[in-house]
């Protein structure tokens, strides 16, 4: 019976459970029931007790490990004399964790996404790609953020809230976006324009009405997630229409989310207007596979930010500008020039040499959180043959650089293999015809495309 109890566990997934329930604990403890010994031993080794003996004091002390971690708090505990110390280093007060970069650092828990490089997998509130692979961003959104896949109902609700809001964007912003430079990179025009249409809406920023506007106000905070969410995609379309020189089309209650923003863009075939099937759908998917990456420098801005409790929309301008550095965000045009820069195929080996004596830099290559493969590659991938970019010889480059790269001892010891953003630049020039660099097109740094992930 029990027996039959897992199978369908495994085949069908575990039940729903409350939000306040952590499903692998509910597993274990279902494990502990029906085989208590293969129960300890799968799920206890993630807890435990840290003993620590102090050389300087020769007290030993006790510090909790749960789920592999441990609270950075509990050292402070570990104290010592301060005769005879340098003040700086505040010995009384307690031990100090010392972590540049947050290399070994855990800030939050979260239950939004999983990556494990190992199998390849990856997991938005327990949902596999392949169960997402067709997902709107409608879907996306309310999955991430409110915690459950929506019904067709709530999914048409929040699209019509999300238009609604989008047509509200007041005309100050176009006009401010207009008088911007059109040849600059479009992640300062994206936050110019987030940031003119906070200004238009001062009834929600805490700051100068309610510091606890927000606070324990839920429907207060969906509201302001669903304003901030259409202001970008509104903000987008203008900065990339600004840029191309072409007319802004409003957003229309017949279209869901993605629909719009390639309206609004001018990213549509002009004779008919509408966008074109394949194209949307890479994007959709695409969009699906960047929805959540854990903590992202991009995301720890903009929760550093909120953690002084301003409105969503001068969070997101935070992370924005965060993600505009060629370490993150822009790893995907950097990736792409230095391709320009190697010409062809044939010059990959000269290239990897350089790379290996430290003279060039390989961006889209190897990622902090994996010493393996990238579980995003393989589906971008797929994406870019549905795309159909065989012609494209700056991808021919970056074939040929993993196929060096990955007979390379440099790299495979060290673990460094390609990431999304390797190839998810490839993404954008497909989508975007304007931006394939065939000798003709003007190539203008970030295109705007890219600004939706960030």
């Amino acid at each position: 019976m029990y027996a039959m109890i897992l199978l369908c566990y495994a085949i069908f997934g575990v039940p729903q459970l409350p939000m306040d329930i952590n499903r692998a604990e509910w597993l274990c403890n279902l494990l502990y029931q029906i085989c208590p010994g293969f129960a300890v031993k799968s799920c206890t080794m993630s807890s435990g007790v840290l003993f620590i003996k102090d050389s300087r004091t020769n007290i030993q002390y006790e510090i909790p490990i749960r789920r592999n971690a441990i609270a950075a708090v509990d050292f402070k505990r570990i104290k010592a004399p301060s005769a005879g110390t340098d003040r700086a280093d505040q010995v009384a007060s307690g031990l100090r964790v010392h972590d540049p970069g947050l290399l070994n650092t855990t800030v939050v828990e979260t239950e939004i996404s999983f990556s494990d490089h190992e199998r390849g997998l990856l997991l938005f509130r327990g949902y596999t790609l392949q169960q997402l692979w067709d997902s709107e961003f409608e879907d996306m959104l309310h999955l991430l953020v409110w915690g459950t896949y929506p019904t067709l109902r709530q999914r048409k609700e929040l699209s019509r809230k999300l238009v609604d809001c989008m047509l509200a964007v007041p005309k100050t912003v176009h006009e401010v976006i207009r008088t911007l430079p059109s040849t600059t990179s479009p992640l300062p025009l994206i936050m110019a324009g987030l940031s003119a249409y906070l200004a238009c809406i001062p009834g929600t920023i805490p700051a100068s009405t309610n510091p606890d506007l927000y606070q324990g106000n839920m429907e207060e905070v969906d509201r302001a997630i669903v304003r901030t969410v259409a202001a970008y995609a509104v903000v987008f379309g203008l900065v990339n229409c600004h840029r191309k020189g072409i007319p802004f089309t409003p957003p229309s209650h017949e279209q869901l989310y993605f629909e719009n923003l390639f309206s609004m863009a001018g990213l549509v075939d002009p004779a008919t207007n509408s966008a074109d099937a394949t194209k949307l759908s890479c994007f959709r998917r695409f969009a699906m596979l960047n929805a959540d990456h854990g903590m992202a420098l991009s995301v720890f801005s903009a929760l550093v930010t909120a953690s002084s409790l301003p409105d969503p929309i001068s969070c997101l301008i935070t992370s924005i500008g965060a993600a505009f550095g060629p370490l993150h965000f822009a790893a995907t045009e950097s990736a792409q020039l230095a391709l320009r820069e190697i010409g062809t195929p044939d010059k990959v080996p000269e290239f990897i040499e350089e790379v290996k004596r430290g003279q060039r830099r390989l961006f889209g290559y190897g990622h902090r959180s994996y010493k393996g493969t990238d579980p995003r590659v393989a589906p971008i991938k797929s994406i870019l043959k549905d795309l159909d970019t065989s012609d494209n010889p700056f991808l021919k480059i970056a074939e040929q650089i993993e196929r060096v790269a990955s007979a390379d001892d440099f790299f495979s010891k060290r673990g460094l293999h390609p990431n999304a953003d390797f190839y998810g630049n490839f993404v954008f020039t497909a989508i975007d015809d304007s931006r394939r660099d065939d000798g003709a097109a003007d190539y203008r740094g970030h295109g705007t495309l890219e600004g939706v992930y960030v």
